[in-house]
């Protein structure tokens, strides 16, 4: 196999949020996926390698591809986490990951994007997962915070989820919920992920206040605290999206 084909697989292979994390469904019976690398980009090489990515993705080849795909910029983890980006391949069910890991042919777009992801780009995680609970409407909002747990009982913790969202839900103004399972390559003990969405960080942490001290907050807590453990959280900002008509 020659360099440049090693380096397309690669492509298709490696190339994150999230967020997000939000799918739009046919129907009911369709079930979604997606896949997200969590990437350290270095600091000296980010703009070559999200101007090349920008190309690559604008190029007629990326726009075949059957995923919604974006790139967010991570803003707040722990000391052991040293990913800086994060982007994810969302699709609309099983179907569209047939030919996942096959990687797009060796375009001109393609070949630089490669160059760049080798010269400033490391892989820290690739997860494969699945929404079980989320609003569409949290495809077009940038800020993202996602709780990472280890779940117990997921019937139980789904219904408490549902119940929360529906108690909460006058107090979502530009904000979303989501809950998503993790399916392969999910850091030791994570289960499942809640993943809130805003417009901006602001409202997050505006939201974030007024749910927090509510009875639709305490109500959750107590029932899920039993069966379920913080494991990490990370937030970030969504800086690019392709593929979103």
């Amino acid at each position: 196999m020659s360099i440049i084909n090693r380096k397309s697989i690669k492509i298709k292979k490696t190339i994150l949020l999230l967020f997000v994390f939000s799918l739009t469904f046919v129907n009911a019976q369709e079930k979604g996926y997606w896949v997200c690398f969590n990437v350290e980009v270095d600091a000296d090489g980010a703009g070559d390698f999200v101007q090349s990515l920008d190309n690559f993705m604008n190029s007629d080849t990326a726009k075949q591809l059957p995923y919604v795909i974006t790139l967010g910029e991570i803003l707040f983890k722990n000391e052991e986490n040293s990913m800086t980006h994060q982007l994810c391949f969302l699709a609309q069910n099983a179907n569209a990951m047939a030919n996942w890991g096959s990687g797009p042919p060796p375009t001109p777009e393609g070949i630089i994007l490669n160059m760049n992801i080798e010269k400033y780009v490391k892989f820290k995680q690739s997860i494969l997962g699945s929404p079980l609970i989320f609003d569409p409407n949290g495809l077009g909002l940038d800020y993202f915070n996602i709780w990472q747990f280890g779940v117990k009982d997921a019937p139980n913790y789904a219904n408490a989820f549902v119940k929360f969202q529906k108690d909460s839900s006058k107090m979502m103004k530009n904000a979303t919920f989501g809950l998503h399972e993790a399916i392969a390559g999910s850091s030791n003990g994570v289960t499942h992920y809640f993943a809130a969405r805003a417009s901006n960080l602001a409202e997050f942490l505006k939201i974030r206040e007024n749910i927090s001290n509510s009875k639709a907050a305490a109500e959750f807590f107590s029932k899920t605290r039993p069966i379920s453990e913080i494991i990490g959280v990370f937030g970030g900002r969504i800086i690019k999206r392709y593929n979103t008509n």
